[in-house]
């Protein structure tokens, strides 16, 4: 029975809300394929860090404005707290997206799908180290190692699995992997003093700040030029972004990190989904079916533990 208490514990709705965020940052990766089309930055890392720091930066505001609406405070009680919201911020937005780009353009997006998806065995392995009443047990690791063959297997259906690697390319990948996973340990031990959508808003607009002066060592802010799409499309990747993050980190809030990690597999596999619907050249391989099968089944076994 669904009340106020199991609203972000109950499995069946985890699994909802963890399929919302999947669906919303799955519907990402096309989008964001489009704008880069839209503003002509493909090849150029500052372009993509700056478009970046402009989607990350309105999706604080919003959540911010979203607080306020709601009668809520968004000053913190404890100086550490800011200190914790720049930290995520860095580590979750900063370095995990400059990290992503600069390595999906020295890499496939095959390994890079892969290697990411690793995460969640650190994620696992992390809280397991941090947190006592959080062990790593046959269970969640049998429903990882599910969720992670899924991942593998819906990755085979195209070119580019090898095993040549790079620092700038499939080494900046797994540092992606492991500086969200670090900003989720972050977030985990402060949920329990800052509310979690706030905590969101703080570390997107730190982070997005400093991906912006990041970017400025690349290139100049003049790189992008929006129109009326590309302005719509920002928008929604903003909404998206401040949707999904604030959910998840509620979700965090109330769950172990260990029995969240399996849930992370559901972007790759949404992502694949919802790219063969938006987009005409993409195609659905049984290897997705397959693997969602497989995402579905780590979950179960994480959800009875």
């Amino acid at each position: 029975m669904i009340n106020r208490e199991n609203l972000f514990t109950w499995p069946p709705i985890v699994f909802f809300w963890a399929l919302i965020c999947a669906l919303l940052w799955g519907s990402a990766f096309p989008m964001v394929k489009a704008g880069f089309v839209m503003l002509d930055i493909q090849h150029s890392t500052g372009g993509k860090l700056y478009f970046a720091a402009y989607r990350f930066l309105l999706a604080g505001m919003m959540i911010f404005a979203g607080v306020l609406v709601s009668g809520k405070t968004i000053g913190l009680s404890h100086r550490r707290d800011y200190v914790a919201m720049v930290l995520t911020g860095l580590l979750q937005t900063t370095l995990q997206y400059t990290f992503f780009y600069i390595g999906l353009s020295n890499t496939t997006g095959v390994k890079a799908s892969i290697i990411i998806a690793s995460g969640s065995f650190f994620l696992a392995l992390f809280s397991h180290l941090w947190f006592k009443d959080d062990p790593i047990t046959v269970r969640k690791s049998t429903g990882l190692i599910f969720g992670f063959v899924g991942i593998v297997l819906v990755n085979l259906q195209g070119d580019g699995l090898d095993f040549h690697m790079t620092l700038t390319g499939e080494g900046f990948i797994l540092l992606t992997a492991l500086s969200s996973t670090l900003a989720l340990v972050v977030v985990k031990k402060t949920a329990v003093r800052v509310y979690p959508p706030l905590m969101c808003a703080y570390q997107l607009v730190a982070g997005a700040v400093a991906l912006f002066l990041f970017a400025l060592f690349f290139e100049s802010p003049a790189v992008l030029t929006f129109s009326g799409p590309s302005l719509f499309l920002l928008f929604y990747l903003s909404f998206l972004s401040a949707a999904a993050f604030s959910l998840w980190y509620l979700l965090i809030q109330a769950n172990r990190l260990s029995s969240m990690a399996v849930y992370r597999f559901l972007i790759p596999v949404c992502a694949v989904l919802l790219s063969v619907a938006l987009i005409d050249t993409e195609r659905l391989h049984w290897q997705a079916m397959v693997a969602l099968i497989l995402v579905c089944l780590g979950m179960v076994l994480t959800a009875r533990e």
